[in-house]
């Protein structure tokens, strides 16, 4: 089995040529071979330049309630890794360990070395962090095709669908599935027709987004 990344990234602008990554959430499913049982999750914290920062994309990642770095002394070059444990995100160990944001991009860069990364729009995620990675040294390695839970979403409801018009040509499934997967589409509406309940997932945190992600994606490959 090829190795998956679900990913996600709050950041401080829909600009990337403004805005820098400040939170990243990504979960790795490995090859069997790797003798790793489930999938591990990780997140990490930096502390952006904020003079430039979009205010309304902090206010929806709620950057200055959520960002531990904000409740120390950290310089620009801070970053933290958030400790997980049994899925519950715990509070960093106080005074907390600090990291440099150099030190996460080299975790993030062995983690994406040769994986699929599978996210919402993962293209948005790929511009920032790219950029972040190669301004600390590192390279985006991971796999060229970016797997878009969005894309594969709408193609699943246009396929089932088609598959039930030939059954039940007295239905019309196509139109049914149109209002749903239609353009332009809702991302939450994609999800539900899936049977994911994006509620059950904190919205606009890393790793809420990135586990939403994951679910959606073994809700269309069964997990595979």
């Amino acid at each position: 089995m090829t190795k998956l990344v679900f990913l996600d990234t709050e950041t401080t602008s829909l600009d990337d040529e403004r805005g820098e990554v400040w939170e990243i959430g990504a979960i790795v499913r490995r090859p069997d071979h790797d003798n790793v049982v489930g999938d591990v999750e990780y997140l990490w914290q930096t502390w952006p330049g904020l003079s430039i920062a979009d205010p309304n994309s902090l206010r929806i990642g709620r950057f200055y309630e959520r960002n531990w770095l904000a409740r120390g002394s950290a310089d620009s070059d801070a970053a933290i890794e958030i400790p997980i444990s049994e899925g519950e995100i715990q509070q960093p160990d106080l005074p907390m360990d600090y990291r440099t944001k150099q030190q996460v991009a080299r975790d993030l860069a062995v983690l994406l070395d040769g994986a699929h990364v599978v996210g919402a729009v993962p293209d948005f995620d790929y511009r920032f962090l790219r950029r972040f990675l190669a301004t600390h040294g590192h390279r985006w390695t991971a796999h060229y095709h970016l797997i878009d839970i969005e894309a594969m979403a709408v193609g699943w409801l246009h396929g089932k669908a088609a598959q039930l018009a030939v059954r039940e040509p007295d239905i019309d499934w196509r139109g049914m599935a149109a209002e749903t997967a239609g353009l332009p589409w809702k991302s939450t509406d994609l999800y539900r027709a899936l049977k994911v309940d994006p509620d059950r997932f904190e919205a606009h945190t890393a790793l809420g987004d990135a586990r939403l992600v994951k679910a959606v994606y073994d809700a269309i490959t069964g997990g595979a």
